[in-house]
C-alpha cells in the first residue's frame, strides 16, 4: 500500500503548480517533469484495487503499481487528452494488458515482468518450506505417539 506524507503531497502539488509555467514546445524537461509528477501519485481506492488485482493474479502489487505508474505517464506523453479514455482508465487497462499478456504487454515491461517470476518462484519455495515443516511436525508427534505406546 502506497502511503504519501504530508510533505511528499506538497511536493507533488508544487511540482504540478511549476508544469503551468513550463511551455510545452520549449523544451523536453516539460514532458520529463510531467512524467515524474504524474507517476507518484495513487489514490489510496486505487492502490487498494492494485493490491486486490495483485493478489488474485498471484503478482507483487509494486509491480502492478510501477505498470499503473507508466500507464499514467504513457497517457499524458501520447497526448491522449479528449480522445475518449481517461488516464486512470488507461492505466488500469495497462493492468490487464500485463496481466493477461495481450498485446505480448510483457516484454515491454521486462523488469517488472522478472519481478513477478522471482515473487512466484519465492512463493512456491516459502509453500515448499511450509510443507516440509508440517510433514516433519507430523513425523515428530507420529515418533512421540509410537515412545508413549511402547512405555505403556
Amino acid at each position: 500500500m502506497l502511503i504519501i506524507t504530508q510533505e511528499q503531497l506538497n511536493k507533488i502539488i508544487n511540482e504540478s503548480l511549476l508544469l503551468h509555467e513550463y511551455n510545452e514546445s520549449a523544451d523536453d524537461s516539460y514532458h520529463q517533469i510531467l512524467s515524474e509528477t504524474v507517476s507518484m501519485w495513487i489514490d489510496p481506492e486505487t492502490d487498494k484495487r492494485i493490491d486486490d488485482t495483485a493478489e488474485a493474479a498471484n503478482m507483487p502489487p509494486g509491480s502492478l503499481a510501477a505498470i499503473y505508474r507508466k500507464g499514467l505517464a504513457d497517457w499524458i506523453e501520447h497526448n491522449r487528452y479528449g480522445k475518449g479514455k481517461e488516464q486512470h482508465m488507461h492505466a488500469l487497462e495497462d493492468i490487464g494488458d500485463f496481466i493477461h499478456n495481450r498485446h505480448d504487454t510483457r516484454s515491454q515491461y521486462p523488469v517488472e515482468w522478472n519481478r513477478v517470476k522471482n515473487f512466484r518462484i519465492k512463493k512456491k519455495q516459502k509453500e515448499y518450506r511450509h510443507e516440509i515443516e508440517k510433514r516433519k511436525k507430523l513425523r515428530q508427534r507420529e515418533e512421540k505417539r509410537k515412545e508413549r505406546e511402547r512405555r505403556e
